[in-house]
């Protein structure tokens, strides 16, 4: 599956921090050597072992059998081998945690989701096309899972549809999400997140079918990101902000760390923005000009 590389590349790695490595690490099967898999404790945004894996042909049964055997909770899965039919092998596993990286998942594949019960984390990520299948809608059907709190979804063609149902995951205190055709400056579904406490959004990519680029990351957003009383860390990622519509974070009660990567502030914005903010870590730099005319590159 061919995936379009966006101005700015954002690595899996900023999903989360990396646990302490466990006492015991489980040995992999030689059968799963083909998918090149292997046990580690690096970042996806939960701690424990992992187990990571490639697969562009779907798994054989003995190789599903052997995942089963290493007793593990957490899977980093890629590879357009995952089809539904795998997400349902998965679900026998019990995760916990469930990052999925230019899978075969299609609208169908949420069925298999919403089974897995012990879910707390979800990472989907460079998801198929979709006129292949994908349109997001089916993330409603997570809004049953009880122990679900972060949910990350980037590089994606998903649009309206998608943002509604996330929408619907009122349990989230973890969103993440930015590199879809979502165009919605408003983003009127961050509202029904009650408990969100952690915030983090990029911009938009340019729709593929020749339609004009809508931002979904703009002055305008900040009006309805004000409103998240319960929200501690935002994270804003490549967008240009005006001053006036920066200063609506005041709003924000129990904001404590922001973060701004590859967003065009001036320096003497910064400086008034820190000091309207003083309870609150501001984490950025100015952006150099090659930086910034990138930027302005990739908003147009």
């Amino acid at each position: 599956m061919k995936m379009f590389l966006p101005a700015v590349w954002l690595s899996l790695s900023i999903l989360g921090v990396g646990a302490a490595p466990e006492a015991t690490t489980p040995v992999v099967p030689a059968v799963l050597a083909p998918l090149k898999a292997k046990v580690d404790v690096s970042g996806y945004g939960w701690k424990g072992s992992t187990l990571s894996f490639r697969a562009e042909t779907p798994p054989t049964p003995e190789q599903w059998k052997a995942m089963e055997g290493l007793g593990l909770r957490n899977f980093s899965v890629a590879g357009a081998g995952i089809t539904n039919d795998g997400f349902s092998q998965l679900a026998k596993q019990e995760p916990e945690g469930l990052s999925l990286n230019a899978t075969a998942l299609t609208d169908d594949g949420f069925k298999a989701l919403a089974t897995m019960k012990s879910l707390k984390v979800l990472n989907i990520l460079h998801t198929v096309r979709v006129k292949d299948g994908f349109t997001g809608a089916g993330f409603a059907q997570l809004k049953s899972l009880p122990k679900l709190y972060k949910v990350s979804f980037a590089g994606s063609s998903a649009r309206e549809p998608a943002f509604v149902a996330l929408g619907e995951l009122t349990q989230l205190t973890e969103f993440h999400s930015w590199h879809s055709e979502y165009g919605d400056p408003t983003n009127p579904y961050l509202l029904n997140f009650k408990n969100l406490e952690t915030l983090r959004m990029g911009n938009s990519l340019k729709r593929n079918d020749g339609t004009p680029r809508q931002l979904s990351l703009s002055d305008v957003t900040l009006s309805t990101i004000s409103k998240l009383s319960n929200l501690k860390t935002l994270t804003l990622m490549e967008a240009k902000f005006s001053l006036p519509a920066l200063m609506q974070l005041k709003s924000l009660p129990k904001l404590k760390t922001l973060i701004f990567v590859n967003v065009d502030i001036s320096d003497a914005d910064y400086e008034k923005l820190r000091s309207a903010l003083p309870n609150v870590k501001v984490t950025g730099t100015p952006l150099d000009e090659a930086a910034r005319t990138k930027l302005a590159v990739f908003l147009k």
